[in-house]
């Protein structure tokens, strides 16, 4: 079948990052940075304001949509950098980028990435972007990898409330740019997220295993064939 649409997630399929928010020093040097910004934090401390307050925007996101279940609900991160900042949102997207900056290992993009994506819209397809990802972090990650402007329309979790799998989140990209789901396909390295929430929300789905897809899946949805490289989509 040929298909007009794609539906593409970001990290492991099209971007390969590696971060690393484990480690003591990481947090004892944003406990520095914000200090710059007059908040006076440990690093132990800092780690766990941030992950009280991590639990607590998720809280007020289920409350604020009451529908999707809580296994599925997305918060919004650049709201905990302003509470742990006690700023604004000015102030807050910039911590965020010091934030992303110190905890990423690498950021490139996955090979033919940026070929596959040139070809198909050479051919007059249109590309989307579904991604669970923070928007505080990925919109700046986008333009360094040469991505942003290779898609028709952007639609990330934290802006949404809600994660893949969750079909409400296909739903909501179906609907904001008018994708006919008959002429779609998603593509992902995710079995489960990509794959299987595509399936539920009756779109197939182009898997791909990459290092940061974890074990490789028993069996995958009839509506899903597995590719071994990006170009395998041309």
């Amino acid at each position: 079948m040929a298909f007009s649409t794609y539906l593409f997630d970001l990290y492991g399929t099209l971007a390969d990052i590696c971060t690393d928010e484990s480690a003591e020093v990481f947090w004892h040097a944003m406990a520095a940075d914000a200090e710059g910004f007059g908040v006076q934090y440990t690093g132990e401390t800092l780690r766990a304001a941030y992950l009280s307050l991590c639990a607590d925007e998720t809280r007020r996101r289920h409350e604020a949509l009451p529908s999707v279940p809580q296994a599925f609900v997305e918060p919004e991160l650049l709201h905990v950098f302003r509470r742990l900042l006690h700023t604004d949102d000015a102030n807050a997207a910039a911590f965020a980028r010091l934030f992303r900056c110190r905890s990423t290992v690498w950021l490139r993009p996955m090979p033919h990435a940026l070929k596959t994506l040139d070809a198909l819209k050479a051919r007059g397809a249109k590309c989307y972007l579904l991604s669970n990802a923070q928007s505080c972090f990925t919109l700046d990650e986008l333009d360094a990898l040469g991505l942003r402007s290779r898609f028709d329309g952007i639609l990330l979790s934290s802006d949404a409330g809600m994660k893949k799998p969750y079909r409400g989140l296909f739903e909501l990209l179906l609907s904001r740019y008018a994708i006919d789901r008959q002429t779609a396909v998603m593509v992902g390295n995710d079995a489960e997220a990509d794959v299987g929430g595509a399936d539920a929300a009756g779109i197939p789905s182009r898997y791909l295993h990459t290092w940061q897809s974890g074990p490789r899946p028993e069996s995958l949805p009839e509506s899903c064939i597995e590719i071994r490289d990006l170009t395998d989509l041309l």
